[in-house]
């Protein structure tokens, strides 16, 4: 049993390193009703994988299924970009 969930993750690192990849496991994990991995959480949140339990802790992430990592990224992608826009505007002052 470990040593599938050790291929598992193997596969869904590799998978992950692209966008496409992304995508794949996401919908096969949604299509299973099944919370994603935490390494696969991470990357789609942009984050460390040792952030993703304080990230659920606080209530910014609600589970690892797939629809509240995907929205989590979301919230996340959008608050950097704010805070890219707001930073960059001060710099060139």
């Amino acid at each position: 049993m470990l040593e599938i969930f050790h291929r598992e993750v193997q596969s869904l690192r590799f998978l992950s390193g692209s966008r496409p990849g992304r995508w794949l496991v996401w919908l096969m994990y949604r299509a299973q009703n099944r919370p994603l991995p935490i390494p696969h959480a991470a990357e789609w949140m942009m984050i460390p994988e040792h952030s993703v339990e304080q990230v659920l802790e606080t209530g910014a992430l609600k589970s690892l299924y797939p629809q509240d990592v995907l929205e989590a990224a979301r919230r996340m992608d959008r608050q950097r970009r704010e805070h890219d826009e707001r930073y960059a505007g001060r710099s060139e002052s």
